[in-house]
Protein backbone atom coordinates (compact mmCIF):
# COMPACT_ATOMS: atom_id res chain seq x y z
CA UNK A 1 0.00 0.00 0.00
CA UNK A 2 1.08 3.55 -0.75
CA UNK A 3 0.63 4.76 2.81
CA UNK A 4 2.70 2.01 4.34
CA UNK A 5 6.42 2.41 4.11
CA UNK A 6 8.03 -0.91 3.29
CA UNK A 7 11.48 -2.31 3.68
CA UNK A 8 12.31 -3.74 0.26
CA UNK A 9 14.08 -7.08 0.32
CA UNK A 10 16.18 -8.12 -2.66
CA UNK A 11 15.16 -11.57 -3.74
CA UNK A 12 17.39 -12.81 -6.51
CA UNK A 13 15.68 -15.77 -8.12
CA UNK A 14 15.13 -16.57 -11.73
CA UNK A 15 11.36 -16.72 -11.19
CA UNK A 16 11.12 -13.15 -9.83
CA UNK A 17 13.47 -11.73 -12.43
CA UNK A 18 11.38 -13.33 -15.19
CA UNK A 19 8.21 -12.01 -13.56
CA UNK A 20 9.57 -8.46 -13.40
CA UNK A 21 10.69 -8.68 -17.02
CA UNK A 22 7.22 -9.80 -18.02
CA UNK A 23 5.62 -6.88 -16.23
CA UNK A 24 8.06 -4.45 -17.79
CA UNK A 25 7.54 -5.77 -21.29
CA UNK A 26 3.77 -5.49 -20.84
CA UNK A 27 3.89 -1.88 -19.69
CA UNK A 28 2.93 0.38 -22.60
CA UNK A 29 4.05 4.00 -22.92
CA UNK A 30 5.82 3.73 -19.56
CA UNK A 31 8.66 5.84 -18.20
CA UNK A 32 11.13 4.17 -15.86
CA UNK A 33 13.21 5.75 -13.19
CA UNK A 34 16.82 5.75 -14.36
CA UNK A 35 18.64 2.88 -12.75
CA UNK A 36 20.50 4.23 -9.75
CA UNK A 37 23.08 1.94 -8.24
CA UNK A 38 23.32 2.53 -4.46
CA UNK A 39 26.88 2.63 -3.19
CA UNK A 40 28.09 1.39 0.18
CA UNK A 41 31.36 3.00 1.33
CA UNK A 42 33.59 1.51 3.98
CA UNK A 43 35.28 3.76 6.52
CA UNK A 44 35.72 3.06 10.24
CA UNK A 45 33.98 3.27 13.62
CA UNK A 46 30.17 3.36 13.95
CA UNK A 47 28.00 0.91 12.02
CA UNK A 48 24.71 1.71 10.35
CA UNK A 49 22.37 -0.31 8.17
CA UNK A 50 21.34 0.75 4.69
CA UNK A 51 18.77 -0.78 2.37
CA UNK A 52 20.19 -1.52 -1.08
CA UNK A 53 17.71 -0.07 -3.54
CA UNK A 54 17.48 -0.38 -7.29
CA UNK A 55 15.14 2.15 -8.86
CA UNK A 56 12.33 0.05 -10.26
CA UNK A 57 14.41 -3.08 -10.79
CA UNK A 58 15.51 -6.07 -8.77
CA UNK A 59 19.23 -6.54 -9.07
CA UNK A 60 22.21 -8.53 -7.89
CA UNK A 61 24.51 -6.34 -5.82
CA UNK A 62 27.48 -8.26 -7.13
CA UNK A 63 26.84 -7.08 -10.67
CA UNK A 64 27.62 -3.47 -9.92
CA UNK A 65 30.63 -3.81 -7.63
CA UNK A 66 33.03 -3.79 -10.57
CA UNK A 67 32.34 -0.10 -11.22
CA UNK A 68 32.50 1.13 -7.63
CA UNK A 69 34.99 3.98 -7.06
CA UNK A 70 38.18 3.37 -5.15
CA UNK A 71 37.55 2.99 -1.44
CA UNK A 72 33.96 1.82 -1.89
CA UNK A 73 32.79 -1.76 -1.56
CA UNK A 74 29.69 -3.72 -0.66
CA UNK A 75 29.56 -5.40 2.73
CA UNK A 76 27.64 -8.63 3.49
CA UNK A 77 24.16 -8.14 4.95
CA UNK A 78 24.17 -4.52 3.72
CA UNK A 79 26.02 -3.37 6.84
CA UNK A 80 28.48 -0.56 6.36
CA UNK A 81 30.77 1.49 8.56
CA UNK A 82 31.12 5.23 8.50
CA UNK A 83 33.36 7.68 10.32
CA UNK A 84 31.64 9.57 13.12
CA UNK A 85 30.64 13.15 12.27
CA UNK A 86 32.75 16.13 13.27
CA UNK A 87 31.38 17.82 16.42
CA UNK A 88 29.52 21.08 15.90
CA UNK A 89 31.35 24.30 16.83
CA UNK A 90 30.75 25.69 20.30
CA UNK A 91 28.26 28.61 20.15
CA UNK A 92 29.75 32.04 20.75
CA UNK A 93 28.06 34.71 22.87
CA UNK A 94 26.53 37.47 20.75
CA UNK A 95 28.69 40.57 20.85
CA UNK A 96 28.86 43.88 19.00
CA UNK A 97 31.70 45.84 17.46
CA UNK A 98 31.35 49.62 17.71
CA UNK A 99 33.65 51.65 15.50
CA UNK A 100 34.22 55.36 16.05
CA UNK A 101 35.02 58.10 13.56
CA UNK A 102 37.99 59.28 15.56
CA UNK A 103 39.44 58.33 18.95
CA UNK A 104 37.33 56.32 21.35
CA UNK A 105 35.38 58.90 23.38
CA UNK A 106 35.86 59.19 27.12
CA UNK A 107 33.28 57.48 29.29
CA UNK A 108 32.52 54.80 26.69
CA UNK A 109 34.35 52.04 28.55
CA UNK A 110 32.18 52.45 31.62
CA UNK A 111 28.95 52.94 29.65
CA UNK A 112 29.05 49.79 27.55
CA UNK A 113 30.80 47.17 29.63
CA UNK A 114 33.60 46.79 27.10
CA UNK A 115 35.05 43.32 26.55
CA UNK A 116 38.01 44.43 24.46
CA UNK A 117 39.52 47.49 22.77
CA UNK A 118 41.36 48.05 19.49
CA UNK A 119 42.75 51.54 19.74
CA UNK A 120 44.50 51.36 16.38
CA UNK A 121 41.15 50.93 14.65
CA UNK A 122 39.16 53.07 17.08
CA UNK A 123 36.71 50.33 17.94
CA UNK A 124 35.48 48.33 20.91
CA UNK A 125 33.92 44.92 21.50
CA UNK A 126 30.87 44.94 23.78
CA UNK A 127 28.11 42.69 24.96
CA UNK A 128 25.11 42.91 22.68
CA UNK A 129 21.80 43.73 24.34
CA UNK A 130 19.53 45.41 21.79
CA UNK A 131 19.30 48.59 23.84
CA UNK A 132 23.06 49.10 23.63
CA UNK A 133 22.98 48.64 19.85
CA UNK A 134 20.30 51.30 19.51
CA UNK A 135 22.15 53.62 21.88
CA UNK A 136 25.43 53.19 20.04
CA UNK A 137 23.91 53.86 16.63
CA UNK A 138 22.38 57.10 17.92
CA UNK A 139 25.72 58.61 18.94
CA UNK A 140 27.20 61.16 16.52
CA UNK A 141 30.74 59.91 17.02
CA UNK A 142 29.91 56.33 16.03
CA UNK A 143 31.06 55.28 12.56
CA UNK A 144 29.46 51.83 12.49
CA UNK A 145 27.89 49.13 14.64
CA UNK A 146 27.92 45.48 13.57
CA UNK A 147 27.63 42.01 15.00
CA UNK A 148 30.79 40.15 15.83
CA UNK A 149 30.39 37.52 13.12
CA UNK A 150 32.21 34.22 12.83
CA UNK A 151 34.81 33.89 10.07
CA UNK A 152 35.68 30.80 8.11
CA UNK A 153 38.06 29.65 5.38
CA UNK A 154 35.05 28.58 3.25
CA UNK A 155 31.42 28.12 4.17
CA UNK A 156 30.98 24.67 5.72
CA UNK A 157 27.59 23.48 6.97
CA UNK A 158 27.36 21.67 10.29
CA UNK A 159 25.26 18.79 8.97
CA UNK A 160 26.49 15.49 10.36
CA UNK A 161 27.26 13.76 7.07
CA UNK A 162 28.46 16.78 5.11
CA UNK A 163 32.11 15.63 5.23
CA UNK A 164 31.12 12.53 3.21
CA UNK A 165 29.35 14.55 0.48
CA UNK A 166 32.21 14.71 -2.03
CA UNK A 167 29.90 15.77 -4.85
CA UNK A 168 29.11 19.13 -3.24
CA UNK A 169 32.78 20.00 -2.98
CA UNK A 170 33.41 18.88 -6.55
CA UNK A 171 30.89 21.36 -7.97
CA UNK A 172 32.16 24.09 -5.60
CA UNK A 173 28.88 24.32 -3.72
CA UNK A 174 30.78 25.18 -0.55
CA UNK A 175 32.25 28.27 -2.22
CA UNK A 176 28.93 29.14 -3.83
CA UNK A 177 27.24 29.20 -0.41
CA UNK A 178 29.40 32.20 0.47
CA UNK A 179 27.44 34.02 -2.25
CA UNK A 180 23.97 32.45 -2.08
CA UNK A 181 22.31 29.60 -0.18
CA UNK A 182 18.86 29.86 -1.72
CA UNK A 183 15.69 31.93 -1.57
CA UNK A 184 12.17 31.05 -0.47
CA UNK A 185 11.00 33.02 -3.48
CA UNK A 186 12.34 30.27 -5.73
CA UNK A 187 10.44 27.04 -6.34
CA UNK A 188 12.09 23.79 -7.38
CA UNK A 189 9.65 21.19 -8.69
CA UNK A 190 10.76 17.58 -8.22
CA UNK A 191 8.93 15.08 -10.43
CA UNK A 192 9.63 11.61 -9.08
CA UNK A 193 8.25 8.91 -6.76
CA UNK A 194 7.11 11.46 -4.21
CA UNK A 195 8.83 12.38 -0.98
CA UNK A 196 9.00 11.30 2.64
CA UNK A 197 7.62 14.60 3.89
CA UNK A 198 8.17 13.54 7.49
CA UNK A 199 11.94 13.25 7.01
CA UNK A 200 13.99 15.28 9.47
CA UNK A 201 16.16 16.75 6.71
CA UNK A 202 13.44 17.74 4.24
CA UNK A 203 10.78 20.42 4.27
CA UNK A 204 10.00 23.85 2.83
CA UNK A 205 7.21 22.47 0.67
CA UNK A 206 5.56 24.88 -1.76
CA UNK A 207 2.82 22.39 -2.62
CA UNK A 208 2.32 18.83 -3.79
CA UNK A 209 0.23 16.49 -5.90
CA UNK A 210 0.19 12.77 -6.63
CA UNK A 211 -0.44 12.24 -10.34
CA UNK A 212 -0.25 8.46 -9.95
CA UNK A 213 -3.15 8.23 -7.49
CA UNK A 214 -4.77 11.58 -8.25
CA UNK A 215 -4.66 13.01 -4.77
CA UNK A 216 -2.67 15.57 -2.83
CA UNK A 217 -0.66 13.07 -0.81
CA UNK A 218 2.57 12.24 -2.73
CA UNK A 219 4.09 9.96 -0.11
CA UNK A 220 7.23 8.28 -1.39
CA UNK A 221 6.56 4.52 -1.41
CA UNK A 222 9.77 3.81 -3.30
CA UNK A 223 12.62 5.99 -1.99
CA UNK A 224 13.95 7.48 -5.21
CA UNK A 225 12.19 10.84 -4.93
CA UNK A 226 13.34 11.32 -1.35
CA UNK A 227 16.93 10.71 -2.47
CA UNK A 228 16.71 13.23 -5.31
CA UNK A 229 15.13 15.87 -3.08
CA UNK A 230 17.89 15.48 -0.51
CA UNK A 231 20.69 16.27 -2.95
CA UNK A 232 18.90 19.30 -4.34
CA UNK A 233 17.36 20.85 -1.25
CA UNK A 234 17.91 19.07 2.08
CA UNK A 235 18.13 21.39 5.07
CA UNK A 236 21.49 22.94 5.74
CA UNK A 237 23.00 23.80 9.14
CA UNK A 238 20.48 21.77 11.11
CA UNK A 239 23.26 19.75 12.79
CA UNK A 240 22.04 16.49 11.29
CA UNK A 241 22.00 14.52 8.09
CA UNK A 242 23.25 15.93 4.82
CA UNK A 243 23.41 19.36 3.18
CA UNK A 244 21.27 20.13 0.15
CA UNK A 245 22.53 22.47 -2.56
CA UNK A 246 19.76 25.08 -2.54
CA UNK A 247 17.61 26.24 0.37
CA UNK A 248 14.53 26.86 -1.78
CA UNK A 249 10.91 25.75 -1.68
CA UNK A 250 10.08 22.31 -3.09
CA UNK A 251 7.03 21.53 -5.22
CA UNK A 252 6.58 17.75 -4.82
CA UNK A 253 4.92 16.05 -7.79
CA UNK A 254 4.60 12.25 -7.75
CA UNK A 255 4.67 10.78 -11.27
CA UNK A 256 6.18 7.34 -10.58
CA UNK A 257 4.67 4.50 -8.57
CA UNK A 258 6.09 2.23 -5.88
CA UNK A 259 8.01 0.22 -8.50
CA UNK A 260 9.54 3.30 -10.08
CA UNK A 261 7.38 3.38 -13.18
CA UNK A 262 5.01 5.98 -14.60
CA UNK A 263 3.47 7.14 -17.86
CA UNK A 264 4.15 9.95 -20.30
CA UNK A 265 0.66 11.25 -19.57
CA UNK A 266 1.21 11.69 -15.87
CA UNK A 267 4.62 13.19 -16.47
CA UNK A 268 3.23 15.69 -18.98
CA UNK A 269 0.45 16.61 -16.54
CA UNK A 270 2.99 17.21 -13.85
CA UNK A 271 5.24 19.32 -16.09
CA UNK A 272 2.39 21.61 -17.07
CA UNK A 273 1.19 21.72 -13.46
CA UNK A 274 4.66 22.81 -12.35
CA UNK A 275 4.82 25.49 -15.03
CA UNK A 276 1.37 26.79 -14.15
CA UNK A 277 2.39 26.99 -10.50
CA UNK A 278 5.42 29.13 -11.34
CA UNK A 279 8.10 26.51 -10.77
CA UNK A 280 11.43 28.14 -11.57
CA UNK A 281 13.25 24.82 -11.99
CA UNK A 282 11.79 21.41 -12.87
CA UNK A 283 13.95 18.40 -11.99
CA UNK A 284 13.25 15.00 -13.60
CA UNK A 285 15.31 11.92 -12.72
CA UNK A 286 13.66 9.39 -14.98
CA UNK A 287 13.73 8.44 -18.64
CA UNK A 288 11.95 6.65 -21.47
CA UNK A 289 11.44 6.60 -25.20
CA UNK A 290 10.84 9.62 -27.40
CA UNK A 291 7.44 11.25 -27.06
CA UNK A 292 5.79 14.16 -28.85
CA UNK A 293 3.67 14.73 -25.75
CA UNK A 294 6.78 15.06 -23.64
CA UNK A 295 8.30 17.47 -26.14
CA UNK A 296 5.19 19.64 -26.05
CA UNK A 297 4.97 19.55 -22.27
CA UNK A 298 8.61 20.56 -21.92
CA UNK A 299 8.21 23.32 -24.51
CA UNK A 300 5.16 24.58 -22.61
CA UNK A 301 7.11 24.79 -19.38
CA UNK A 302 10.09 26.38 -21.11
CA UNK A 303 7.87 29.02 -22.71
CA UNK A 304 6.52 29.76 -19.23
CA UNK A 305 10.08 30.47 -18.05
CA UNK A 306 10.67 27.19 -16.21
CA UNK A 307 14.14 25.68 -16.54
CA UNK A 308 13.96 21.91 -17.08
CA UNK A 309 16.69 19.48 -16.04
CA UNK A 310 16.63 15.70 -16.60
CA UNK A 311 18.78 12.59 -16.28
CA UNK A 312 20.40 11.31 -19.47
CA UNK A 313 19.98 7.67 -18.40
CA UNK A 314 22.10 4.81 -17.05
CA UNK A 315 22.30 2.43 -20.00
CA UNK A 316 25.61 3.53 -21.55
CA UNK A 317 23.64 4.38 -24.68
CA UNK A 318 21.79 7.31 -26.24
CA UNK A 319 20.14 10.04 -24.14
CA UNK A 320 16.62 9.20 -22.96
CA UNK A 321 13.55 11.45 -22.94
CA UNK A 322 12.71 13.93 -21.53
CA UNK A 323 16.43 14.73 -21.29
CA UNK A 324 16.70 14.52 -25.07
CA UNK A 325 14.07 17.24 -25.56
CA UNK A 326 15.63 20.41 -26.93
CA UNK A 327 14.15 22.51 -24.12
CA UNK A 328 15.68 20.29 -21.38
CA UNK A 329 19.20 20.23 -19.91
CA UNK A 330 20.43 16.63 -20.18
CA UNK A 331 22.71 15.61 -17.31
CA UNK A 332 25.30 12.82 -17.29
CA UNK A 333 27.25 11.37 -14.36
CA UNK A 334 30.94 11.34 -13.44
CA UNK A 335 32.98 9.49 -10.85
CA UNK A 336 35.43 10.81 -8.27
CA UNK A 337 38.19 11.00 -10.91
CA UNK A 338 36.12 13.18 -13.26
CA UNK A 339 35.72 10.26 -15.64
CA UNK A 340 32.39 9.62 -17.30
CA UNK A 341 30.58 6.98 -15.28
CA UNK A 342 30.52 3.74 -17.27
CA UNK A 343 26.72 3.65 -17.26
CA UNK A 344 26.12 7.32 -18.15
CA UNK A 345 24.23 7.83 -21.42
CA UNK A 346 25.80 10.09 -24.02
CA UNK A 347 25.14 11.89 -27.27
CA UNK A 348 24.82 15.35 -28.81
CA UNK A 349 21.91 16.19 -26.48
CA UNK A 350 24.10 15.84 -23.38
CA UNK A 351 24.64 19.29 -21.90
CA UNK A 352 26.25 18.98 -18.47
CA UNK A 353 27.70 16.38 -16.12
CA UNK A 354 27.70 16.20 -12.33
CA UNK A 355 28.90 13.82 -9.61
CA UNK A 356 26.96 10.55 -9.73
CA UNK A 357 28.91 7.91 -7.78
CA UNK A 358 28.70 7.30 -4.04
CA UNK A 359 26.36 10.23 -3.37
CA UNK A 360 25.02 10.22 0.16
CA UNK A 361 21.44 11.43 0.44
CA UNK A 362 18.15 11.16 2.28
CA UNK A 363 16.10 7.96 2.47
CA UNK A 364 12.63 7.31 3.94
CA UNK A 365 12.19 6.78 7.69
CA UNK A 366 14.70 9.50 8.66
CA UNK A 367 17.58 7.49 7.27
CA UNK A 368 20.35 8.11 4.73
CA UNK A 369 21.86 6.00 1.99
CA UNK A 370 24.22 6.13 -0.98
CA UNK A 371 23.11 6.32 -4.59
CA UNK A 372 24.80 6.48 -7.92
CA UNK A 373 23.49 7.17 -11.37
CA UNK A 374 22.47 10.05 -13.60
CA UNK A 375 19.32 10.36 -11.48
CA UNK A 376 21.41 11.50 -8.56
CA UNK A 377 23.67 13.66 -10.75
CA UNK A 378 20.63 15.56 -12.02
CA UNK A 379 19.64 17.29 -8.73
CA UNK A 380 23.18 18.67 -8.51
CA UNK A 381 22.41 20.70 -11.63
CA UNK A 382 18.84 21.47 -10.57
CA UNK A 383 20.11 22.75 -7.24
CA UNK A 384 22.72 25.01 -8.84
CA UNK A 385 20.07 26.38 -11.21
CA UNK A 386 17.89 27.18 -8.19
CA UNK A 387 20.83 28.97 -6.55
CA UNK A 388 21.30 31.06 -9.68
CA UNK A 389 17.64 32.02 -9.75
CA UNK A 390 17.85 32.89 -6.05
CA UNK A 391 20.80 35.20 -6.64
CA UNK A 392 19.51 36.73 -9.87
CA UNK A 393 15.72 36.77 -9.72
CA UNK A 394 15.34 38.49 -13.08
CA UNK A 395 17.39 35.94 -15.02
CA UNK A 396 15.28 34.08 -17.58
CA UNK A 397 15.48 30.31 -17.98
CA UNK A 398 17.44 30.90 -21.19
CA UNK A 399 19.99 33.06 -19.38
CA UNK A 400 20.36 30.54 -16.55
CA UNK A 401 20.89 27.73 -19.04
CA UNK A 402 23.48 29.75 -20.91
CA UNK A 403 25.32 30.60 -17.71
CA UNK A 404 25.41 26.96 -16.58
CA UNK A 405 26.91 26.04 -19.94
CA UNK A 406 29.49 28.79 -20.15
CA UNK A 407 30.73 28.39 -16.57
CA UNK A 408 30.96 24.58 -16.66
CA UNK A 409 34.42 23.09 -16.21
CA UNK A 410 35.45 21.57 -19.52
CA UNK A 411 36.14 17.82 -19.35
CA UNK A 412 37.06 15.29 -22.00
CA UNK A 413 37.80 16.67 -25.45
CA UNK A 414 38.21 20.42 -25.66
CA UNK A 415 34.88 22.15 -26.05
CA UNK A 416 31.47 20.52 -26.03
CA UNK A 417 31.46 16.79 -26.67
CA UNK A 418 29.01 13.89 -26.56
CA UNK A 419 30.33 12.39 -23.30
CA UNK A 420 30.62 15.43 -21.02
CA UNK A 421 28.58 18.07 -22.84
CA UNK A 422 29.89 21.50 -21.88
CA UNK A 423 31.48 19.97 -18.78
CA UNK A 424 31.08 19.73 -15.00
CA UNK A 425 28.50 22.07 -13.50
CA UNK A 426 30.27 24.67 -11.34
CA UNK A 427 28.10 26.38 -8.74
CA UNK A 428 30.66 28.96 -7.69
CA UNK A 429 31.60 29.98 -11.22
CA UNK A 430 27.94 30.25 -12.21
CA UNK A 431 27.18 32.56 -9.28
CA UNK A 432 30.46 34.43 -9.58
CA UNK A 433 29.88 36.17 -12.93
CA UNK A 434 29.56 39.86 -12.13
CA UNK A 435 28.52 41.28 -15.46
CA UNK A 436 25.06 40.85 -16.92
CA UNK A 437 23.68 42.75 -19.89
CA UNK A 438 20.13 42.35 -18.64
CA UNK A 439 17.00 40.98 -20.28
CA UNK A 440 16.18 41.06 -23.96
CA UNK A 441 17.36 39.41 -27.12
CA UNK A 442 20.46 40.45 -28.99
CA UNK A 443 20.52 41.37 -32.68
CA UNK A 444 21.94 38.80 -35.06
CA UNK A 445 20.60 40.07 -38.40
CA UNK A 446 21.41 43.08 -40.51
CA UNK A 447 19.99 46.49 -39.67
CA UNK A 448 20.12 49.00 -36.84
CA UNK A 449 19.50 47.70 -33.32
CA UNK A 450 19.02 49.62 -30.09
CA UNK A 451 18.85 48.66 -26.45
CA UNK A 452 20.15 49.32 -22.95
CA UNK A 453 22.82 47.83 -20.74
CA UNK A 454 23.18 48.02 -16.93
CA UNK A 455 26.44 46.58 -15.54
CA UNK A 456 26.47 45.24 -11.99
CA UNK A 457 29.99 46.57 -11.39
CA UNK A 458 32.26 49.20 -12.92
CA UNK A 459 33.41 48.15 -16.39
CA UNK A 460 36.49 49.65 -18.03
CA UNK A 461 35.91 49.67 -21.78
CA UNK A 462 39.04 49.36 -23.89
CA UNK A 463 38.67 47.40 -27.11
CA UNK A 464 36.81 44.79 -29.09
CA UNK A 465 38.14 41.30 -29.61
CA UNK A 466 39.94 40.66 -32.89
CA UNK A 467 37.66 38.45 -34.93
CA UNK A 468 37.13 37.01 -38.37
CA UNK A 469 34.04 38.57 -39.96
CA UNK A 470 32.23 36.88 -42.83
CA UNK A 471 30.03 39.42 -44.59
CA UNK A 472 28.92 40.43 -48.06
CA UNK A 473 31.39 43.31 -48.28
CA UNK A 474 31.14 47.00 -48.95
CA UNK A 475 29.29 48.00 -45.77
CA UNK A 476 30.17 49.83 -42.57
CA UNK A 477 29.33 48.56 -39.09
CA UNK A 478 29.47 50.51 -35.85
CA UNK A 479 28.61 50.43 -32.15
CA UNK A 480 27.59 53.49 -30.10
CA UNK A 481 27.22 53.63 -26.29
CA UNK A 482 25.74 56.74 -24.70
CA UNK A 483 23.93 58.03 -21.62
CA UNK A 484 24.88 58.99 -18.03
CA UNK A 485 27.83 61.05 -19.22
CA UNK A 486 29.03 58.49 -21.79
CA UNK A 487 29.09 59.11 -25.55
CA UNK A 488 31.45 56.70 -27.29
CA UNK A 489 31.43 54.91 -30.63
CA UNK A 490 33.59 52.73 -32.85
CA UNK A 491 33.19 51.58 -36.45
CA UNK A 492 34.74 49.14 -38.90
CA UNK A 493 34.37 47.82 -42.43
CA UNK A 494 32.62 44.49 -42.73
CA UNK A 495 34.40 42.94 -45.67
CA UNK A 496 34.50 39.20 -46.28
CA UNK A 497 37.40 37.40 -44.56
CA UNK A 498 38.85 40.54 -42.95
CA UNK A 499 40.43 40.45 -39.52
CA UNK A 500 39.38 43.28 -37.23
CA UNK A 501 40.81 44.68 -34.02
CA UNK A 502 38.47 47.51 -33.08
CA UNK A 503 39.34 49.99 -30.34
CA UNK A 504 37.58 53.01 -28.93
CA UNK A 505 39.59 56.21 -29.28
CA UNK A 506 39.67 56.88 -25.53
CA UNK A 507 39.12 54.26 -22.78
CA UNK A 508 36.10 54.94 -20.57
CA UNK A 509 34.25 53.43 -17.62
CA UNK A 510 30.64 52.31 -17.36
CA UNK A 511 29.60 52.75 -13.74
CA UNK A 512 27.82 50.02 -11.81
CA UNK A 513 24.01 50.15 -11.59
CA UNK A 514 23.67 52.93 -14.18
CA UNK A 515 21.83 52.29 -17.42
CA UNK A 516 23.41 53.10 -20.78
CA UNK A 517 21.99 53.04 -24.27
CA UNK A 518 23.58 51.26 -27.20
CA UNK A 519 23.04 51.37 -30.94
CA UNK A 520 24.59 48.79 -33.22
CA UNK A 521 24.54 48.87 -36.99
CA UNK A 522 25.24 45.78 -39.08
CA UNK A 523 25.23 45.76 -42.84
CA UNK A 524 25.11 41.99 -43.24
CA UNK A 525 24.90 38.87 -41.11
CA UNK A 526 28.43 38.70 -39.66
CA UNK A 527 29.46 35.67 -37.68
CA UNK A 528 32.57 34.69 -35.80
CA UNK A 529 33.76 31.35 -37.12
CA UNK A 530 36.34 30.09 -34.66
CA UNK A 531 37.10 26.96 -36.63
CA UNK A 532 38.59 28.96 -39.54
CA UNK A 533 42.23 28.13 -40.22
CA UNK A 534 44.85 30.87 -40.11
CA UNK A 535 47.80 30.17 -42.41
CA UNK A 536 51.20 31.17 -40.99
CA UNK A 537 54.82 30.75 -42.05
CA UNK A 538 55.23 27.94 -39.53
CA UNK A 539 52.00 26.03 -40.10
CA UNK A 540 48.31 26.43 -39.48
CA UNK A 541 46.57 27.83 -36.37
CA UNK A 542 43.04 26.57 -35.75
CA UNK A 543 40.84 28.07 -33.03
CA UNK A 544 37.79 26.00 -32.05
CA UNK A 545 36.44 28.17 -29.24
CA UNK A 546 36.81 31.56 -27.61
CA UNK A 547 36.63 32.47 -23.91
CA UNK A 548 35.65 36.08 -23.32
CA UNK A 549 36.57 38.31 -20.38
CA UNK A 550 33.70 36.97 -18.27
CA UNK A 551 34.82 33.38 -18.73
CA UNK A 552 32.04 32.68 -21.24
CA UNK A 553 33.06 30.14 -23.87
CA UNK A 554 31.77 30.61 -27.40
CA UNK A 555 31.86 28.10 -30.21
CA UNK A 556 31.60 28.23 -33.98
CA UNK A 557 28.67 30.05 -35.54
CA UNK A 558 27.97 32.62 -32.79
CA UNK A 559 26.73 35.91 -34.29
CA UNK A 560 29.39 38.57 -33.90
CA UNK A 561 26.82 41.16 -32.90
CA UNK A 562 25.70 39.05 -29.97
CA UNK A 563 29.28 38.75 -28.78
CA UNK A 564 29.80 42.49 -29.04
CA UNK A 565 26.83 43.15 -26.81
CA UNK A 566 27.79 40.62 -24.20
CA UNK A 567 31.44 41.32 -23.66
CA UNK A 568 33.60 42.19 -26.62
CA UNK A 569 33.40 45.94 -26.12
CA UNK A 570 33.14 45.66 -22.35
CA UNK A 571 36.39 44.53 -20.83
CA UNK A 572 37.05 44.46 -17.10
Amino acid sequence: MKKNKKLLSIVLTVIIVLSVCAVISATAAAVSVTRDLPDTPVSQEEEITVSLIQSGFLFNAGIVTETLPEGFTYVPDTTLTLAKPTPSPTPMPVTLIIGFKEEIPGGVLEKYGVLDINEALNCILVKAPEKEKVLAESLAEVKYVEKNKLVHVLYTPNDSYYPSQWGLKRINADKAWDIEKGSKNVTLAILDTGIDYGHEDLGNYAGSFDFVNNDSDPLDDHGHGTAVAGVAAAFIDNERGIAGIAQVDILVLKVLNETGWGTDWDVARAITYAANHSANVISMSFGGDSSALMEDACDYAWNNNSLLVAASGNGNSSVLFPAACHSVIAVGATDEDDERASYSNFGPELELVAPGNGIRTTHPDNSYTYYRGTSIATPHVSGVAALLKSKHAKLSNEKIRERLRTTAEDLGEEGKDDYYGYGMVNAYAALGIKFDTGPGTYPSIFGTHKGTITPSLDISVTKIYTYHCKGTGGHTEFVWIYGNGINESASWNGYTRDWHNISFDVPFVLKANLTYNYTIRTGSYPQIHHTDRLETDNGVITCISFKDVNGKIHYDGIPAIKLVNISLILKK
